[in-house]
């Protein structure tokens, strides 16, 4: 790394106070570039009305049911395994932007319209706000040139700008959202303040995916060692607790309604809300006593986790054995043991984990540095900064789909790093060894990312499972669904096409790729690798009226070479079974089969 010039050689608490105008147009000079090249390359998405993920598409038609009168507290998608149908675990809270741009905007684009309208306006809003987030934490910290660069860094990062570009409207950008807005509030003077804000954001979190905990856990973990490091500074965990509890507490009561039933374990609940009311009382007493001993703190918080552990595990001791611990066994095995995102990073190739992993350690390195050659306030800074950066690419190491946090939580460094890269390419003519050394960083830093991103904006997103692939992309549902009549029916089709058949028809599916619908996925990758017997089995008794099937995608390929005697393997080969009559018509790759009765 280059050696920090003077003026880098930070002493003391220098953090700016407020937004500036020179950080706003900096910020927003950076937005309007990446927006204006991702819509374009997402032009052709945009006008064929096709989303990169199911879970995009799913989040639309939960909007939609609720437009058409569907409980605000019912989340059910009753078109999914009917006809009970499926209750999808999402929050309502990433409805509320969608509903805020849909609704106004239908009387003057119509309902189509306006759907199209929020599939690009709310990811760009969502990207602007995370550049925002980016660049404040780089103004408070360093300079405008640093502010400019650490957004740059955020530009380039393929996994950033894949969850925040046109028609990608489900949770994870406001996942990143959450993740900057409680690091930002960690910055704060006042602690009670600063604590309160990082508690909203942390149960905003948490309610949209519980997958948020452990990078909640070390935010809290930076809480309490401010509390182990000075007495006074409790007041930032005491804060943050209390604000995550009544938040969370808030935010379930507003979506889902006053809690009954057994308690879900992948999902705010009744059981996570009680551990989390333990924690919030037991350290508000704690820190409303007087000055103890460190030891006595950390036995007294200590004995507070074992308290809250014990209150979840006692409430819903079903859980105990994780969040698909009640997974139907084919379900896990050859559905979600496939799916690559939620698997670890090392399932991956190794481009993917260098490009996932270079630029947090670079950002790792930079933080030591700045520690070293702080002081006071910035030293603690940029050593709970880096925890924070270390936390997040550990769990993306366990997690993939996690490691977006480590590359927003990176770019700030980095663009301190680039900086100084920068200077010492312009300044150090006298040592081209060092400019080499500069060179290369940068490189490291950058090029790796640049391909993959412009990659990524021009063709659709990769599907997260090995056997899932993107389906709608080479199989033309909507042509074929004419075929299938205008009367509502029953479809077993792979799991990737279900979204696509629901979004533009009024048709039931048998299943989709989402976990709560166990059963529907088990009952539909059975009959795809079964033999044509099993196949009707599920087809009768799950009162299915046609079979759809996409000729050489991943998925309907996976299941023939799982079972190449299987029903998908005969589909492929054009081998109907006698219960089945295809529908003619000219469907591409697309075979829509009629059920005899």
């Amino acid at each position: 790394m280059a050696d920090a010039a003077p003026e880098d050689a930070m002493i003391g608490d220098r953090r700016r106070h407020s937004f500036d105008a020179t950080m706003l147009i900096r910020v927003s000079i950076v937005w309007l570039v990446v927006a204006v090249l991702l819509t374009a390359s997402q032009f052709r998405n945009i006008a064929s009305v096709s989303f990169p993920d199911g879970d995009d598409i799913l989040r639309l038609l939960q909007v939609r049911d609720f437009l058409a009168g569907q409980s605000w507290f019912d989340v059910t998608q009753y078109r999914v395994a009917p006809p009970e149908g499926t209750p999808m675990h999402w929050t309502r809270l990433v409805d509320i932007p969608l509903l805020m741009v849909i609704v106004p905007l239908t009387l003057l684009l119509g309902a189509a319209g306006a759907e199209l309208a929020a599939a690009i306006i709310v990811p760009l809003a969502t990207l602007y706000l995370m550049f925002l987030l980016i660049g404040r934490m780089a103004w408070k910290l360093f300079d405008e040139e640093v502010t400019g660069l650490a957004c740059l860094v955020a530009a380039m990062s393929a996994s950033l700008l894949n969850q925040l570009r046109p028609m990608r409207i489900d949770h994870h950008g406001w996942q990143i959202i959450c993740a900057l807005v409680a690091v930002n509030a960690l910055m704060a003077r006042n602690a009670r303040q600063g604590g309160w804000i990082a508690g909203v954001a942390m149960a905003a979190w948490l309610s949209i995916s519980l997958e948020a905990i452990p990078l909640v856990a070390a935010i809290m973990a930076v809480g309490l060692w401010r509390w182990i490091r000075c007495w006074h500074d409790r007041v930032w965990l005491v804060s943050m607790l209390q604000s995550t509890f009544v938040v969370s507490l808030g935010i379930y009561l507003a979506t889902r309604g006053i809690p009954y039933g057994a308690s879900v374990c992948d999902a705010m609940a009744p059981a996570p809300l009680a551990a989390m009311g333990v924690l919030a009382i037991g350290a508000t007493g704690l820190g409303h006593g007087s000055h103890r001993p460190i030891s006595f703190t950390l036995l007294a918080l200590g004995t507070l986790g074992l308290a809250a552990v014990a209150v979840e595990f006692a409430l819903a001791p079903r859980c105990t054995g994780g969040t698909f611990a009640g997974l139907d066994p084919v379900t896990r095995d050859m559905w979600l043991a496939n799916v690559t995102e939620g698997q670890p990073i090392w399932d991956n190739s190794l481009e993917f984990i260098l490009l996932r992993i270079i630029p947090p350690i670079i950002a790792l390195i930079a933080l030591f540095h700045l520690a070293r050659n702080s002081s006071d306030w910035l030293r603690n800074w940029h050593r709970e900064y880096a925890f924070l950066v270390a936390m997040a690419l550990v769990t993306g190491c366990l997690v993939s789909r996690t490691m977006v946090y480590a590359a927003a939580l990176s770019a700030v460094p980095l663009g301190w790093q680039l900086k100084s890269w920068l200077r010492s390419i312009r300044t150090l003519r006298a040592q081209p060894g060092r400019q080499v050394a500069a060179t290369a960083g940068i490189v490291m830093a950058l090029a790796p990312a640049v391909p993959l991103s412009v990659l990524m904006l021009a063709v659709p997103s990769q599907a997260a499972s090995s056997i899932a692939a993107p389906a709608a992309a080479r199989c033309e549902i909507r042509a074929a669904l004419p075929a299938l009549g205008m009367q509502p029916a029953r479809i077993m089709a792979p799991l990737d096409l279900g979204p696509r058949i629901l979004v533009d028809s009024d048709h039931s599916v048998l299943a989709t790729a989402h976990h709560r619908a166990n059963t529907a996925i088990a009952d539909t990758m059975r009959a795809f690798t079964g033999p044509d017997s099993t196949a009707h089995e599920v087809v009768s008794r799950r009162g299915i009226d046609y079979v759809v099937f996409c000729v050489g995608i991943n998925e309907s390929n996976a299941y023939s070479t799982l079972a190449p005697n299987g029903f998908a393997a005969h589909l492929q080969a054009g081998k109907l079974p006698d219960w089945l009559e295809q529908v003619p018509g000219e469907n591409g790759e697309v075979i829509v089969l009629r059920v005899k009765r």
